[in-house]
């Protein structure tokens, strides 16, 4: 986890940055407890998340050591918070909890989080607004209470597989040896996780 000013980048590391120039290796929960935390929020994300202060992280499943990761990289409160599948191990009511949370934080603080995802539940409700990205490319960014096909949608995600598989269909119809493409000027967006084929991303 990167930690530029108020600027928190959470994607799925096995280490945490505590400070400039500084990791910890997470073998235990243990770690949780260092110098320059707030207690109450400590202790607040370790009920949230339901983090047994004995585990030790090379005894616990996927799903627990996903917990006590987000939970350290949330300690320290953020003004921008980028995520990228943060949730894909956890479990239904942990996964709503932490979106109550992320919730809570941008409503109480002024927080503003980027939530980058493939798992549709409970994200109608939790969102403002959506990022449709394709090839590197932002084809569509609105807020989810103008989105017309949500309001004659049974859900979120019946809208984007509608996007999704006309994309498809339109990939099928691309000739078979397309002409070369012209050489372009390499971009920041390169090296991005949101340069992958095809991304929504979610924000309050």
């Amino acid at each position: 986890m990167e930690c530029i000013s108020n600027l928190n980048c959470k994607f799925n590391p096995e280490s945490f940055s505590l400070g400039r120039g500084a990791y910890l290796l997470i073998d235990g929960v243990h770690a949780l407890y260092f110098e320059g935390i707030n207690p109450v929020r400590r202790d607040k994300l370790v009920d949230l998340l339901d983090i047994d202060l004995q585990w030790r992280m090379h005894k616990v499943s996927d799903g627990q050591r996903r917990r006590v990761q987000i939970c350290m990289g949330l300690l320290h409160p953020f003004q921008v918070l980028l995520l990228d599948e943060v949730t894909v191990d956890l479990d239904v009511v942990a996964r709503m909890d932490l979106l109550e949370f992320f919730k809570e934080e941008c409503d109480q603080r002024g927080a503003t989080i980027v939530y980058a995802t493939h798992i549709f539940d409970g994200l109608e409700t939790w969102a403002t607004d959506l990022a449709y990205v394709q090839e590197g490319n932002l084809r569509k960014i609105e807020k989810l209470s103008e989105l017309d096909e949500l309001k004659t949608s049974a859900n979120l995600l019946s809208v984007v597989e509608s996007w999704l598989r006309s994309e498809t269909k339109c990939e099928k119809k691309k000739p078979i040896n397309p002409p070369a493409q012209i050489q372009r000027t390499p971009s920041p967006l390169d090296s991005s996780p949101f340069r992958s084929s095809r991304h929504m991303a979610y924000y309050r």
